[in-house]
């Protein structure tokens, strides 16, 4: 994890060494009182003739020392801030698109409250590590190894004796990594339970509401919250046993060195100012042990997000993207393709050959459960087959450059998800360089001016809360003119508009569908009638494939379904 760190702070290595620089100044500095206490004991106060001069030099010096290293800090303080924020925004940004490079398989065995936990209170914890955990941790090493040294040049005599108690501190600090580190991880987790248990309340309110399930949900999230509870308690457990520990072994050196430190003096092995800065040097080590205690702690927690954010990171894409370029126009083929949801479920798709020629509009109709949407959704590649090839124009899928097959085959459901702004933006979503006219111009083409018209400027609303079902399939339909896609496929894209506002709209889209393949999910009758051929998706496979007229008169699957028409405009399937 460190090298990944420091991999991810490669654009802020130069502030990084000026960090590094100022940290040895600022330690030095603040190191310095007790050496210029020594020497103004031993010249200046001690003996037969006590230097009032050297004391007032010595105090100037120190006074001098300190406003220095109080400038250095502030230059210090201002360089971590920028390079701590520089880091977790570029990893606030790669996380949220490594998260939108993800295929929708990723989504559906994800739970969207663990990405929140992701982007937010695990991020935050990094942040708190980097801008001020990490430079007290180089801080606290920093200064014991210079206290050290300082040491062990006042007297090698009293450090050996006060290093004693350094198999302690290492006993406890090793018990303490291995169980803070377990109780971290599982802090993690039981975070990202508590989170997803709200979001998904936050995003299922309505239906909480409207079927009183107010109590049930709030058990749920009292029992993960619970559970967080208890996993918070099982770190500070662990810390609470840690830490006094951790105080009181240098109390035990300050008594060894006090005790030998006087005898020595009383040899006249030491002076009375060397015992004294030794004993202030000792005094000193509690600040950054004690730090280091604490610090530890938080850089487990840290530890423990970064693992949870680089599993997110480390997470490959199921639909890897290739390289070539679609050629324009072609047929659509299904070649042998396959398809299952899980390794261990049934196929949904077998076997399925089926050749979509250029300009062709297709209909699948079948029984709810079918295929028919994920037949479509293999062709938008949102899945790749387990088995066999979908080719346009005569290239794989899986070898085209993702981004250009987004531009040439587009998908337009039944549940288009609306952003938070104007319905104008919601539309140019499709298009982001599109001008209003071309917006306008795109209702028009759909045949929703009325409809539309004056809402362009209204906010949507999260999800599109603000609009009917109906206008939120209308703005879906206002996208897809806007493309410029050579495929189209329509899932069920009409099908929460009213009578009269479908057959104005099915009307104006033949000319946006005029020129295209258009590949079609639908259950009304009118929209299956304009296509040019039927295919009936049952058995995990094209069961029959022709127009209209043929398979009525073949008598077969879909002469049934078109039996079952009551009178009405939609199939019963």
């Amino acid at each position: 994890m460190a090298r990944r760190i420091w991999a991810l702070l490669r654009p802020s290595r130069g502030r990084l060494v000026a960090v590094a620089f100022l940290l040895v100044l600022t330690t030095a500095a603040t190191l310095a009182g007790p050496w210029i206490l020594r020497y103004a004991i031993d010249h200046g106060l001690t003996g037969t003739s006590p230097d009032l001069d050297v004391v007032t030099r010595a105090s100037l010096l120190f006074l001098g020392i300190g406003v220095t290293a109080l400038v250095l800090v502030r230059v210090q303080t201002r360089l971590v801030a920028r390079i701590g924020e520089r880091f977790v925004r570029d990893l606030r940004e790669s996380v949220f698109s490594h998260i939108l490079s993800m295929p929708p398989r990723f989504f559906e065995r994800t739970a969207a409250g663990q990405l929140v936990t992701r982007m937010t209170s695990d991020i935050d914890a990094l942040q708190l590590l980097v801008e001020m955990g990490m430079v007290q941790l180089v801080q606290a090493l920093l200064t014991l190894f210079l206290l050290a040294v300082a040491l062990t040049v006042l007297s090698w005599k009293l450090t050996l004796a006060c290093l004693l108690v350094a198999p302690l501190v290492a006993i406890a600090t090793v018990w303490f990594r291995r169980n803070s580190q377990r109780a971290y991880l599982g802090l993690r987790d039981r975070v990202s339970e508590t989170v997803e248990t709200l979001v998904e309340g936050v995003g299922g309110v309505r239906e909480i509401q409207a079927t009183g399930q107010q109590d049930r949900m709030l058990a749920a999230f009292s029992e993960r919250n619970d559970r967080q509870y208890d996993a918070n308690v099982r770190s500070v457990w662990v810390q609470a046993l840690y830490l006094p520990v951790m105080e009181l072994l240098p109390i035990v050196s300050s008594c060894i060195a006090l005790g030998l430190g006087g005898w020595l003096v009383i040899e006249g092995e030491m002076t009375v100012g060397t015992l004294s800065a030794f004993l202030l040097y000792l005094q000193l080590t509690f600040e950054p042990i004690q730090s280091l205690s604490f610090l530890f702690n938080q850089v487990q927690s840290a530890g423990a997000a970064l693992r949870k954010i680089f599993g997110l990171l480390d997470t490959p894409s199921d639909l890897p993207s290739g390289t070539a370029t679609l050629p324009a126009g072609g047929d659509v083929e299904l070649r042998g393709v396959s398809f299952r949801y899980d390794r261990e479920a049934p196929y949904v798709l077998s076997g399925v050959d089926l050749v979509i020629p250029r300009g062709e509009h297709l209909a699948l109709v079948g029984a709810t459960g079918a295929g028919k949407s994920t037949l479509a959704k293999l062709v938008a590649r949102f899945y790749d087959p387990a088995a066999g090839r979908i080719l346009l124009g005569g290239t794989d899928l899986r070898d085209a450059d993702l981004a250009g097959l987004r531009r040439r085959i587009a998908m337009i459901t039944q549940d288009g998800y609306l952003f938070d702004g104007s319905v104008r933006d919601n539309i140019r979503v499709a298009r982001p360089d599109a001008t209003d006219a071309d917006v306008e111009a795109a209702v028009a083409l759909i045949g929703a001016t009325e409809a539309l018209t004056p809402l362009l400027d209204s906010l949507a609303g999260q999800g599109g809360s603000q609009l009917s079902a109906g206008q939120r399939q209308l703005v879906a339909l206002a996208r897809a003119a806007l493309l410029e896609a050579e495929v189209l496929i329509l899932d069920e894209a009409t099908s929460d508009l009213d009578p009269g506002t479908e057959l104005a709209v099915t009307t104006a889209m033949t000319e946006v569908m005029r020129g295209r393949t258009v590949l079609v999910i639908a259950h009304r009758l009118s929209t299956i009638l304009e296509s040019d051929r039927i295919a009936v998706v049952a058995d995990g496979g094209i069961a029959e494939l022709g127009t209209h007229d043929e398979l009525v008169a073949r008598g077969g699957r879909y002469a049934a379904l078109y039996a079952s028409w009551p009178g009405g405009d939609v199939i019963r399937t």
